[in-house]
């Protein structure tokens, strides 16, 4: 099954005129989105979207929903799941028929621009106030500032941005220490490149978790995709030389790798077949279910970089919002709130461990959230990550001088970052040509 770190941008998005227009010829689904009232118990029902139903997940949610129903007897919360394929038509189609969830978990920064972007969010402020707004990593929590007031909140963490490596093949290749740049990722991929084991594995893929990977790897090179004047800054040196790396380190990696995306890219990796690949925390879970005989060779660094570059990390930022129209806001914000507690946030985070990161600084630091075997097993590895994502960035918001890139999602989502990578592993364009061609498209994009 394919790990996607959280929901994907959105295909298409109605312009809000269209929403509206929409919802004002809906009356009917108008009526029916009425709040859900049982009549004898007089509980109103709060509708919570996930994408995250995995048993252990739902088993988590059962227990944190029943704690807060205790506590707010007045409430029952309802689970609805959705997909990273389907929540973007699904969110559409609630604002156009006025028949929205209550709260919102689990969709990534690019979306949630999207939503501001069309005043479709409700305001969040009192939600992170109340948490506590100097709790959140100063990352997680302004990313979700737009207009000078918070829009949602980074429910959890995850980057991307870390080379999983196997130490044992690491010592045989004879190579004393884990890569620290592109130039020691490529010596390090060869050497461990023997037999049926690949000494490297990323996604080539027109894919997500290509497109995510390359924001990366710009920004590991020194550049932007964007600029902070807003700008296209795509067509650099600095992404020339990622796709120079990627043309050369596609040698050593699985047959397929074209094709690869979230799900392939972890399955190499733990299934022993790659030496090295970039992933969230999550293979420390999946390896000791599925490949537990390699749990204790294997480890985590910070993502290399170009020589020419500088250290750099993406984070998806899982977003939780109220959508502008839902039934009950008060509710909601009473749930979200809720969500950040100690005993629920850190039951909810170990449904994942070490993929699951606190976006509050008190969490990470507290003995509760290590108080799991394989966190404690894994604890400085997580460490390292919670720090990779407490300096993450993404297509947002590039630097500390960018604004809000409320385009951010159609530049994702169009697919050009992966097209520009296949540009030049697939059809063997010249780097400088597919950079060219990739910041013309971003261009236009732009305009739009």
């Amino acid at each position: 099954m394919a790990h996607s770190p959280a929901g994907r941008p959105p295909r298409s998005l109605l312009p809000r005129r269209s929403l509206l227009r929409a919802a004002a010829a809906a009356p009917l689904a108008a009526t029916l989105a009425a709040p859900a009232v049982h009549a004898q118990a007089k509980k109103t029902t709060l509708r919570f979207w996930t994408s995250q139903g995995a048993p252990v997940q739902m088993a988590a949610w059962k227990d944190i929903f029943g704690r807060f129903e205790q506590q707010n007897p007045q409430y029952t919360v309802a689970i609805e799941l959705y997909s990273d394929d389907d929540v973007w038509p699904k969110l559409t189609a609630g604002y156009a028929a006025r028949n929205l969830p209550d709260l919102v978990s689990y969709v990534q920064a690019y979306s949630v621009a999207t939503l501001a972007a069309d005043d479709l969010l409700e305001p969040f402020d009192d939600v992170v106030k109340a948490v506590g707004e100097d709790d959140f990593f100063p990352a997680m929590r302004d990313v979700y500032k737009y207009k000078g007031h918070y829009i949602a909140a980074t429910l959890n963490n995850q980057t991307s941005s870390n080379l999983w490596y196997r130490k044992d093949l690491l010592e045989q290749a004879g190579i004393a220490a884990p890569p620290k740049t592109w130039t020691e990722q490529l010596a390090a991929a060869k050497a461990m490149t023997k037999g049926d084991i690949y000494g490297n594995s990323l996604p080539f893929g027109r894919t997500s978790m290509t497109s995510t990977m390359m924001v990366n790897f710009v920004h590991q090179a020194g550049g932007l995709i964007v600029n902070p004047d807003m700008s296209v800054g795509f067509n650099s040196p600095a992404t020339v030389t990622a796709l120079e790396f990627l043309r050369e380190i596609i040698a050593y990696a699985p047959t397929g790798a074209t094709g690869y995306s979230w799900g392939e890219v972890l399955n190499s990796f733990v299934t022993g077949r790659a030496a090295m690949a970039p992933y969230t925390g999550r293979p420390i879970a999946v390896v000791a279910a599925q490949n537990p005989k390699i749990l204790d060779d294997i480890s985590v660094v910070p993502y290399p970089y170009s020589a020419t570059g500088r250290p750099a990390f993406d984070c998806a930022f899982n977003s939780l919002f109220i959508p502008r129209g839902a039934a009950n806001v008060d509710g909601a914000k009473k749930l979200a709130i809720a969500l950040f507690e100690p005993k629920n946030y850190v039951q909810f985070l170990h449904t994942a461990p070490g993929h699951n990161l606190p976006s509050l600084k008190s969490i990470a630091a507290s003995p509760a959230f290590f108080d799991q075997p394989l966190m404690q097993k894994f604890r400085p590895q997580v460490e390292q990550m919670m720090a990779s994502t407490a300096a993450a960035r993404n297509l947002v918001q590039e630097t500390d001088k960018s604004p809000y890139n409320l385009k951010a999602g159609n530049i994702f989502n169009s697919g050009v970052l992966a097209e520009t990578v296949q540009a030049v592993v697939v059809d063997k364009v010249a780097p400088a040509t597919a950079a060219a061609r990739g910041a013309d498209k971003i261009a236009e994009i732009m305009k739009g």
